[in-house]
């Protein structure tokens, strides 16, 4: 499948994505039943990937191509994990950042996820979740970009889409950066499997926090809260956003370093390193279709945010 065609199907994603909040408001509008966080977040899943398996079979190419799924070594899933862990300082700043203007929508829906039971959360969220959304983004959509031998453009406009696709500002910022360190590592292995089991094992983690630790948290925050809210308190929640800034580039650099060890585990130290200086064929990834659902997306996260 081409990129104009990988564009396409995520216009109609957005737009699938939009019809689906449209009818959902209808439906309690006209007095129906309040659906619960499990089913808001199968049709949530579905109205992506739909899009982009009707594409991928409509394009005439196999599924296996576009979505590379063989096997890893096993020192590669453990480097994996702890590549997940370095993660989270960049999450915490995005997000911390991210809170100066807009809610934090994890949060927003924790009570609705507390809810349910805990291993109900974790196939959904931490499994069904990460399953469609690394076959969607670091399968069909990064595969489809790269055959332009743009592979640093891709792995950025995937990161990006992936970040936008979340529909708000608060997960737009740290979600694209995740996209782009999860793309990262589709590059150091070639295979989609990696990039599930980064996906499945940090939801997993933010899924148990929730369920465990949450009252805690809570409580950390609120002091948190009070602590920076004094007198000097822009000054404070300033030294604290330097702070996990600075610890989001330590890490990152250690991310990096992560991915590039798989890469050579893997085999494919040599593609991962000339990444920067692989040679395009002449073609843009941005074509009108991806320039409309940006402006559909991001008018809709406008919207939701400050209207």
């Amino acid at each position: 499948m081409d990129y104009r065609r990988a564009n396409r199907a995520y216009l109609y994603m957005i737009l699938s994505t939009i019809g689906l909040v449209m009818v959902v408001s209808l439906w309690y509008l006209n007095g129906g039943f309040a659906l619960n966080i499990l089913l808001n977040n199968i049709l949530s899943e579905m109205v992506v990937l739909i899009p982009a398996l009707a594409a991928v079979l409509y394009s005439g190419d196999k599924l296996s191509v576009l979505i590379p799924f063989h096997k890893i070594k096993p020192s590669s899933i453990f480097l994996t994990l702890v590549y997940v862990l370095t993660l989270f300082p960049v999450v915490a700043f995005l997000n911390y950042v991210s809170m100066f203007f807009v809610e934090n929508t994890v949060t927003a829906i924790a009570d609705d996820v507390l809810d349910m039971p805990m291993w109900i959360m974790l196939l959904a969220i931490s499994i069904f979740g990460p399953l469609v959304e690394e076959v969607v983004f670091r399968g069909v959509i990064l595969q489809s970009y790269q055959r332009t031998g743009r592979i640093l453009g891709s792995i950025v406009l995937s990161g990006l889409l992936f970040g936008m696709m979340h529909m708000n500002f608060n997960q737009f910022a740290y979600g694209t950066v995740m996209g782009i360190m999860l793309a990262l590592l589709v590059e150091a292995t070639g295979s989609v499997l990696t990039s599930f089991i980064a996906h499945a094992f940090f939801n997993g983690i933010e899924v148990v926090m929730m369920f465990t630790t949450g009252d805690v948290l809570d409580e950390a925050e609120n002091t948190l809260e009070g602590y920076l809210g004094g007198m000097n308190g822009a000054m404070m929640k300033a030294a604290y956003a330097g702070y996990l800034f600075a610890a989001a580039i330590i890490f990152v650099i250690i991310a990096y370093l992560i991915a590039r060890k798989i890469a050579k585990i893997e085999g494919r130290i040599e593609f991962f390193d000339g990444i920067k200086n692989c040679r395009d064929q002449g073609y843009k990834l941005v074509t009108l279709p991806l320039v409309a659902a940006m402006f559909i997306c991001f008018g809709y996260m406008i919207y939701s945010a400050f209207v």
